[in-house]
């Protein structure tokens, strides 16, 4: 069972992420459930090249060490899985009954409520054969965040944006480490299909016409987000009927289709 545990508190680091993985390569004995937790990440980031931004002890940084057992590489997406659902439900804890329907999960796993994000996710895996040795779960939950720059400032909010006052960092922190708990549980019992429900029951736009970009060609085109396929890919049906899948980076969300 994954039960999270701060191991190492910084007032100040790079990057939770790095830091962790550089103990894994110096041979640290950590458990899993480990956590590295910052009021100050200096060189986060999320997925690909995006940076994340977070004023220092405002908001929620971490990364948490997961040892899954027997999870094999054409699995590894249900990690993602079980992170985002939990920080979604994290951050459900917090709002109002009528806001909560709002949450969702953006492909792959980014989450939202309504169109801003408030949480974002990076995982990084260490393999060992087929098999999934272990892996460094990288969270960043907006949490008393109001200063975002302006490049974000119209696509990001925070818990206290959502609440209209302050949220307690330690409570969000144990909200999440129980939820981490709850949702990693799905992979411990094998319940993988299950989880995969949960998660396309989350996600972002499903069902609605959105516009992407094909990347890196750049070329634009409407399409009905349908779903995720076990590789982690998402699913875009066409105009014509087609089921098209897109690997994480090759893909990006514009806005609204005509009509959509």
């Amino acid at each position: 069972m994954l039960l999270p545990k701060v191991a190492r508190y910084f007032s100040r680091v790079d990057s939770t992420n790095a830091a962790l993985l550089q103990a894994l390569t110096d041979g640290e004995a950590l458990p899993s459930g480990a956590v590295y937790l910052t009021d100050e990440q200096t060189a986060g980031r999320g997925q690909g090249s995006n940076g994340w931004h977070a004023t220092p002890g405002d908001n929620l940084t971490l990364s948490v060490l997961c040892r899954p057992d027997h999870l094999s590489v054409d699995r590894v997406f249900s990690l993602t899985e079980a992170a985002a659902l939990a920080v979604a439900a994290t951050v459900r804890r917090f709002l109002a009954p009528a806001r909560r329907g709002e949450v969702t999960v953006k492909w792959p796993n980014d989450v939202y409520v309504g169109d801003r994000k408030v949480a974002g996710i990076l995982i990084q895996n260490g393999l060992r054969g087929n098999q999934v040795q272990w892996a460094v779960v990288g969270i960043g939950l907006n949490v008393n965040e109001v200063d975002f720059p302006p490049e974000i400032e119209d696509n990001a909010t925070s818990l206290r944006q959502l609440t209209g006052g302050e949220v307690e960092r330690e409570m969000a922190l144990s909200a999440l480490f129980t939820e981490l708990t709850e949702w990693f549980a799905y992979l411990e019992e094998g319940r993988q299909a299950e989880l995969r429900r949960h998660y396309l029951d989350a996600l972002y736009r499903r069902g609605q016409l959105r516009t992407f970009r094909r990347l890196p060609q750049g070329e634009a085109f409407p399409a009905t987000i349908t779903g995720v396929d076990p590789a982690g890919r998402l699913l875009l049906t066409h105009a014509d009927g087609t089921t098209e899948a897109f690997a994480q980076r090759s893909l990006q969300y514009l806005q609204a289709a005509p009509g959509g």
